[in-house]
């Protein structure tokens, strides 16, 4: 298998008014450094014109690759796309790019020495911008189930700017059952049971338009956290 420095894993559901933008400024961001790469799109079950767009792109772009899910999860689009990712390091961008883009350089910078790198919108909440509702009711997941009831040292547990090292995005991701929404979560937790090595940092984010209300998205989570919870405290080998 040919291997590559790197591999962007874009995983996009219903983002047919994001995907050409994305990977644009992706490109523009990668092409001056030394790294050989790939884009991979994991195309999420979407109702709209999103796997197309991203088989435009993969024909116009040799280093891109297109892959199609039927049904939408978070879970099993993250697995897909390290199952067939060829980088030594991956890396998980959001495809509207909430995440500041000059944050990139510093997020490799940080792979070079530690296994899992994540930003973070909470070490420096001056950074952020989002909504009031979104805002306490993403630190009252962190703070009281991901971090209380779970154990995580991680102040962010869900934002979508991480770099990965290959091996350990498979291994992790293997073993997670959940086929909703809640891997990219549990993936942090099991790093650290796992003692892996990992850096939170700060990173300017600003919240985009969502089509799925805050209580929706809170509700889908709690179910995957107490199943996580039993499995990690009753039960071996989890």
């Amino acid at each position: 298998m040919e291997e590559y420095d790197l591999t962007l894993l874009l995983v996009a559901y219903n983002e047919e008014n994001f995907l050409e933008s994305c990977v644009e400024e992706v490109i523009q961001t990668i092409a001056p450094l030394d790294l050989k790469y790939e884009i991979v799109i994991v195309e999420n079950g979407s109702t709209d014109n999103t796997f197309n767009i991203a088989k435009k792109l993969a024909n116009k772009f040799p280093f891109i690759v297109a892959v199609h899910l039927d049904k939408a999860s978070g879970t099993n689009a993250m697995r897909k796309g390290y199952s067939v990712a060829k980088g030594k390091t991956v890396v998980n961008l959001d495809v509207d790019l909430s995440t500041d883009m000059s944050y990139f350089n510093k997020l490799m910078e940080y792979a070079k020495s530690y296994d899992v790198v994540t930003g973070s919108r909470y070490l420096d909440p001056s950074m952020v911008k989002r909504t009031f509702d979104r805002h306490y009711l993403s630190l009252i997941y962190n703070r009281i189930f991901i971090r209380g009831l779970l154990g995580s040292k991680i102040l962010d547990n869900g934002c979508g700017f991480r770099a990965v090292k290959r091996e350990i995005g498979n291994e992790l991701y293997n073993k997670i059952k959940d086929d909703g929404f809640f891997g990219p979560n549990e993936f942090l937790i099991r790093a650290q049971r796992k003692g892996y090595s990992i850096k939170e940092f700060p990173v300017k984010w600003t919240e985009n338009y969502r089509r799925v209300g805050p209580w929706k998205i809170f509700v889908t989570y709690i179910i995957p956290v107490t199943k996580l919870w039993i499995n990690i405290t009753f039960r071996k080998n989890q």
